[in-house]
């Protein structure tokens, strides 16, 4: 149960960091620092965390993960039953209206699954629902989903179907409602300016219990760490999402900011796309496994972070997860090794080839990149950088115009069936399209026997890293900076941060 739907928080204060002596915000608005502005409010538009969190304030899901205790409880939905495992009744929470008064009810379920269901235009979580077969009102507060198959992964998948109120959605349209959505959260769209601020003001009529505190949220874009990090100092900001691990020693004894720190769902990597219309000489294997020899991972997470990177053994399942294979590592630095594979691919004096990497997407990524580009010249490899800024990196990421070479961290939710599918063939940004890969995938998704569905990933993260897809380079640990009187504030490890049980106090 979500009960304790306590203090819902988050809020921005918007003064331009250029001013100087900035004071503290507004005892009711909070001002968040995000990498980004928002391209969609509508938060199955986008897999984004940026995105999502602050659409998530508005349009709320059927569940959600608690990141306190990593359980799934309700929000819209009370309960599912399932009646056999490819039906599943969904009962929903009674008396709940979206923000211009439709109603919150199995009607509005329908509809919002049905759009989560049509990849056309819920292309981002076509992974997610491609095992949904349909979806029907059985009366006001009952729906029915049938699926083609078993899914242990359903409750998750659950948690991401955000509901939409269906009149307004018929009238404005897709595109609109992503930029001034209606929901039934705890805020409510006020104002936006581009790349400037994001203004909600505190939904009066909430259905759960209101926030405390707060009666405004502001998310502004702040895509330069250094930024984020002097806003929060001066009070400018009261949530900054990203802050490298540099700030740790510099806010670890100010006691007007509390540091939390996640051990991020999120695999760092160098995307190395060799599908066949992509014609670089990462179409050859041992092209890609050279690459992998020719980047020192460690010096990365020592040098960069600090030593609280994490380190990936070779794979892209998080240790914790189901089907993390003990047998396998990293790589290892091995520049002559790497160059020895070069020469017998047909590479003796190395390649040019365009590397792109978004600058103030991630913590320290023009850092990390300017260091990988500098490893693989070392061994020949000529790599032009081409920074991107984060809306333009996501639109090329989502339209695979990166490829041949990017950097990318990818966070899915916590399950490998998810980690996993995106390296599908017919993906819309996976590197690879091998049929070996995609059975071990395709089988995983539905396995429902926990030991079975284990070997099946450890022996699909086996052949991911024989083929080296991608180069494997780390697991994040996200650090955020939060003004002391907020209380309760905990973020999950796909980046999503959201303020149920959370207050602001005096």
């Amino acid at each position: 149960m979500i009960g304790t739907l306590l203090r819902k928080t988050a809020t921005v204060a918007l003064v331009s960091a250029s001013l100087l002596g900035a004071g503290a915000a507004d005892a009711e608005t909070i001002t968040i620092a995000q990498n980004f502005d928002p391209q969609t409010l509508w938060p199955n538009g986008t897999t984004a965390s940026d995105n999502l969190n602050a659409g998530s304030a508005m349009v709320e899901a059927l569940f959600w993960q608690n990141p306190a205790t990593g359980v799934i409880e309700p929000l819209l939905a009370t309960g599912v039953e399932m009646v056999s495992p490819t039906e599943a009744l969904v009962t929903l929470r009674e008396g709940v209206s979206f923000t211009n008064g439709e109603p919150m009810n199995a009607d509005a379920v329908v509809h919002s699954i049905e759009i989560f269901m049509d990849e056309d235009q819920t292309p981002a979580y076509s992974r997610v629902s491609n095992l949904f077969a349909s979806v029907e009102k059985v009366d006001d507060l009952t729906v029915r989903i049938m699926l083609s198959n078993t899914f242990p992964a359903f409750m998750l998948a659950l948690s991401q179907i955000s509901v939409v109120p269906p009149a307004y959605w018929n009238e404005v349209g897709l595109e609109a409602y992503g930029q001034n959505p209606i929901g039934t959260g705890p805020f409510v769209f006020e104002s936006w300016v581009r790349d400037d601020r994001l203004v909600m003001s505190a939904n009066p009529d909430y259905w759960g219990e209101a926030p405390a505190g707060i009666t405004e949220l502001v998310w502004r874009p702040v895509p330069e760490d250094s930024a984020r990090l002097a806003g929060l100092q001066t009070g400018e900001f009261q949530v900054v999402k990203d802050l490298p691990v540099s700030a740790i020693p510099v806010l670890e004894n100010e006691g007007s900011v509390s540091l939390v720190t996640v051990p991020s769902y999120r695999i760092y990597q160098i995307g190395l796309a060799s599908h066949e219309q992509y014609v670089s000489p990462l179409q050859d294997v041992t092209v890609r496994q050279a690459l992998n020899y020719a980047i020192d991972t460690q010096v990365i997470i020592d040098a960069l972070f600090f030593g609280r990177a994490i380190p990936l053994h070779g794979q892209v399942l998080r240790e914790p997860q189901p089907g993390f294979n003990t047998d396998l590592d990293d790589y290892g630095y091995d520049p002559e090794r790497a160059r020895e594979m070069l020469a017998e691919a047909g590479y003796p004096d190395g390649f040019d080839i365009t590397f792109k990497c978004p600058s103030g997407r991630y913590a320290q990524d023009r850092e990390v990149c300017e260091a990988v580009a500098g490893m693989l010249a070392e061994v020949g490899v000529r790599a032009e950088l081409i920074l991107l800024e984060p809306g333009e990196f996501l639109r090329q990421l989502r339209t695979m115009e990166l490829a041949p070479m990017y950097f990318v961290g990818l966070a899915p939710q916590d399950d490998p069936g998810f980690q996993a599918s995106q390296y599908l063939s017919d993906w819309r940004y996976s590197p690879i399209a091998n049929a070996e890969m995609d059975a071990l995938i395709e089988a995983g998704a539905t396995e429902v026997n926990p030991e079975v569905r284990a070997q099946i990933y450890r022996e699909l993260m086996a052949l991911m890293h024989e083929l080296a897809p991608i180069v494997f380079l780390y697991g994040g640990v996200d650090i955020y900076g939060v003004d002391a009187r907020l209380t309760g504030f905990q973020p999950r490890g796909d980046g999503r941060m959201f303020f149920y049980n959370v207050a602001l106090e005096e």
